[in-house]
């Protein structure tokens, strides 16, 4: 593995590798950035670029009316500290730049970019150039808050239709396969969803912008071919959505506003929509389903309908959370749902309409919790490899030899188990991943044990730790039931430090050997490996 360190000198907000155009010599990425650029503020710095000698004749003119206005105001009975020229006067006085002392501090705003970057090396040297090649600046007030790489259908549809082109519906009632069905392609987009909050702050309500980049196929051109204004909130998430036909649609959460939309005729079409409670943080899809955490309000659970077009919600989290992040683990058929809240908590919620706490199914819920003890913004996918392929130098081929040798692998559930990673505020990289009931009754025996006989850190309780930490928000209306499915796995790898002896005792107090439980433990190290 190497690692390099590339000077860029500003703030990287986001950054996608684009893989349909990248080669093996020019890999090509996008990166949504910041800099903090100097401004002239003309409200205080009047007298910049002027010689001294016509500072002294302004400040002799502003002398001389000031006097004129003062000698009015007494000759007519007095002047009102609230009139228009006295508060003029107090703010001049307020606002006199001194030069002697390094007249005006410079003021500083952020101001956001989209890059096109060339990572190419050298012929020369292995380092990488991180050439720029394009850039497209946004506007005074305007932040990038999100970028997505991801390839949009193109649907041509006629005015105040819902059927496609002729040349599109003949080409499907033909049954053309050939790829070039109008209904299959494709275009690539860089999009981008930005938040505005202009010079009036608060005052007026923020919007936001999408913008749709086209990437050359040369990997020399980022050109702007479409944008659009989004009045209800700033783009806080973008996201591709796959239907069951193929296509791919873009799906827009900005304020509380969730809106699918589909590209055609040069233009974004909005074809369905949802609103949430306050304000959504982020989407995350699997298949054509849809994890909604609102900053505020928990989790949404939906599922698009191609045959309507619409966004119907299945169940969603009825407790007041403020939702960091959010994200899905699954083994084999079972899924289960991640949200990390502001208390530093971990809940784990399920999608169990049958359940009698579901309330007839429009309820999540859930079943295990746990305090984190840090601070994280993002969940990220992967797949729980096996020690098999973890532990071999040519895993590629280890995994053919496996599935050569067992026509069954890769089908139990064992197989088929994706977990969770992410990195929080104090450096620390964590991962969650699902396990069998017999390794996690197994798992919970062991940490029980481990935990009464090892000493902790100033005598402080493992297991109050991890207890959930409520909010007082609006009351904290959850229930006082603990749902106790987590293991620590920080505490339960501490065995492995253990003598034989002792790992003996603990192995024989929960009546299964040493063995038994360093194999459970390397096979759980392997399904948090993320490489």
């Amino acid at each position: 593995m190497y690692a390099e360190r590339i000077p860029l000198g500003v703030t990287v907000r986001h950054l996608k590798f684009i893989e349909d155009i990248s080669t093996e010599a020019h890999p090509m990425f996008v990166l949504l950035v910041s800099k903090e650029v100097c401004v002239k503020d003309s409200l205080r710095n009047t007298n910049e670029g002027l010689t001294p000698e016509q500072v002294l004749a302004r400040q002799k003119e502003r002398e001389a009316e000031k006097t004129r206005k003062q000698v009015e105001a007494d000759l007519s009975g007095g002047f009102e500290f609230e009139s228009e020229w006295v508060e003029e006067i107090e703010r001049e006085d307020c606002f006199d730049v001194k030069l002697e002392y390094g007249g005006v501090p410079p003021v500083y705003k952020p101001m956001h970019a989209v890059w096109l970057v060339d990572a190419g090396s050298s012929s020369s040297s292995l380092s990488s150039l991180w050439n720029i090649v394009d850039s497209h600046a946004l506007g005074e007030f305007e932040h990038g808050l999100t970028l997505e790489v991801m390839s949009l259908s193109a649907v041509n549809e006629l005015p105040g239709s819902t059927t496609t082109t002729t040349a599109a519906a003949a080409a499907v009632s033909a049954n053309v396969d050939d790829g070039n069905n109008d209904e299959n392609k494709k275009e690539l987009f860089v999009t981008v969803g930005t938040g505005i909050v202009d010079q009036d702050g608060e005052d007026v309500g923020s919007k936001g912008r999408v913008l749709l980049f086209s990437p050359s196929a040369r990997r020399d051109d980022l050109s702007l071919v479409y944008e659009k204004d989004i009045l209800h909130g700033p783009v806080t998430s973008l996201s591709c959505l796959t239907t069951s036909g193929g296509r791919t649609r873009i799906v827009i959460g900005a304020g509380a506003d969730v809106n699918v939309e589909q590209w055609g005729n040069d233009k974004l079409t909005q074809v369905g929509f949802f609103r949430a409670q306050m304000h959504i943080q982020a989407i995350s899809l699997f298949k054509n389903f849809l994890l909604l955490s609102d900053a505020y309000d928990s989790l949404y659970f939906l599922v698009w309908r191609e045959s309507d077009k619409s966004l119907t919600l299945l169940a969603k989290d009825y407790e007041p959370v403020a939702v960091y992040a959010a994200g899905w683990i699954n083994r084999g058929g079972s899924m289960a749902f991640l949200c990390h809240d502001d208390r530093q908590n971990l809940q784990f919620f399920q999608y169990s309409p049958g359940d009698a706490a579901a309330r007839g199914g429009n309820k999540l819920v859930a079943r295990a919790d746990v305090h984190l003890g840090s601070v994280t913004v993002a969940f990220n996918s992967h797949w729980c490899k096996p020690s098999l392929l973890v532990d071999s130098a040519t895993p590629t081929s280890t995994l053919a030899a496996l599935k050569q040798q067992d026509g069954l692998f890769g089908r139990s559930d064992e197989d088929l188990r994706f977990g969770l990673h992410f990195g929080t505020s104090d450096g620390a990289l964590l991962a969650v991943v699902p396990l069998s009931e017999q390794v996690f009754w197994r798992f919970l025996a062991l940490q029980s044990v481990v935990g009464n006989a090892l000493p902790s850190p100033c005598s402080l309780s493992y297991k109050a730790w991890r207890l959930y930490r409520r909010s007082p928000r609006r009351g904290g209306c959850r229930s006082n039931d603990r749902k106790k499915g987590v293991i620590d796995g920080d505490l339960v790898c501490k065995f492995t430090n253990l003598s034989l002896a002792q790992q003996e005792d603990l192995a024989g107090a929960i009546g299964t050997s040493v063995d038994q439980i360093v194999d459970h433990l390397v096979e759980l190290q392997s399904s948090s490996c993320i490489l």
